[in-house]
């Protein structure tokens, strides 16, 4: 039974031939005691690797990571936590991301195997509005066996409006608008050969924080004239301390004070505590934690607690920060493959 203490969460995992899970699944966490607990199979969905909601509506949103009949698809959050169905549409192969716009009018699905961003606009009441509309990506990078071609990874809101979305095959930040629920190319932003971009935060300094996956560094970008006019000023390691060459970084996330950045690694299976310059303009690593279990692919972080979905263990790892250090609370929570792990609003 749910108590007044209780958070609500939602876990995202992979299904079928790509995980043990069945869908989206609805968790909670004692605000007091940080215990986290997975509830149940709130829907029934296909690989809803990744989970966004709406910013003024009880509205979740869950991508279906297909290669063949991928969909980004909505559902209305009742007050018990229920999830009803308000629709789905179509989107390029391989979603892997979805990002809503601050003011709920849009989201934008990125699309791995395609290497395409797809939007969309929503309605008021935050069901889809309208066809999708699809910005092709193009090139590709040095690493042949990840690079042979574009693969959209991310995409995030910038305070000015611009989408800034992630090519960890062509080695771009891929700058664009969503207009009347078309997204529009700005300028497309070149970062180091061979890094693989793949997901990134905005500081409240302005400086766009960025990691690379095949590279295992996270890159500092500055905005110019906007943040379509980005340029990378420093990088820094991804961890505290080296790892192997088939390490590969996945997650990045900011504290809500801004004073720390939280990084993730699969292979090393560490959490990185990183610093950030009192200028907002670079990080340092300071600390290497171990997530709790194998493959840590997203993070969700909040004032007093840290949750891992350990992908390849099949758990979500829970932490306490103290001084800004991940310190773990209890054992690991089983989970079937999870992928993402978010604030149900």
């Amino acid at each position: 039974m749910r108590t007044v203490s209780d958070q609500r969460f939602w876990v995202g995992a992979y299904t079928g031939d790509q995980g043990a899970g069945r869908g989206v699944y609805r968790a909670r966490r004692d605000s007091g005691s940080g215990a986290f607990e997975l509830v149940e199979c709130a829907a029934e969905v296909a690989n809803p690797s990744y989970l966004a909601t709406h910013p003024g509506r009880a509205v979740l949103y869950a991508v279906s990571e297909l290669t063949e009949g991928a969909a980004v698809v909505a559902y209305a959050v009742g007050d018990d936590g229920e999830l009803r169905r308000l629709g789905s549409r179509q989107v390029p192969a391989g979603p892997c991301h979805v990002a809503v716009a601050p003011g709920g009018e849009c989201l934008v699905v990125s699309c791995y195997v395609a290497g395409a961003f797809a939007a969309v606009r929503l309605a008021p009441d935050g069901s889809f509005d309208g066809d999708v509309a699809v910005l092709p990506g193009h090139g590709n990078g040095p690493r042949e066996d990840r690079q042979e071609g574009p693969h959209a990874h991310a995409a995030v809101f910038a305070p000015d409006g611009t989408v800034l979305g992630t090519d960890l095959g062509a080695d771009l930040v891929r700058a664009f608008r969503v207009e009347a629920g078309v997204p529009r190319p700005v300028a497309d932003i070149a970062v180091p050969p061979g890094c693989g971009p793949r997901h990134l935060v905005v500081h409240p300094s302005g400086t766009v924080f960025l990691i690379t996956e095949l590279a295992n560094m996270v890159l500092a970008l500055r905005p110019g004239d906007g943040y379509a006019d980005l340029a990378v000023i420093g990088e820094s390691p991804a961890t505290a301390e080296p790892v192997a060459a088939d390490a590969t970084s996945a997650a990045i996330k900011l504290s809500p004070d801004g004073r720390r950045v939280y990084t993730s690694t699969r292979g090393a299976d560490v959490i990185t505590v990183h610093e950030v310059a009192g200028d907002g303009t670079g990080l340092r690593p300071v600390a290497d934690v171990p997530c709790g279990g194998h493959g840590p692919r997203d993070l969700h972080v909040d004032a007093d607690w840290l949750h891992a979905a350990n992908q390849g263990s099949g758990d979500v790892a829970t932490f306490r920060l103290v001084d800004g250090v991940p310190r773990p609370q209890g054992r690991p929570v089983e989970a079937p493959t999870p992928v993402c792990v978010i604030p149900a609003g």
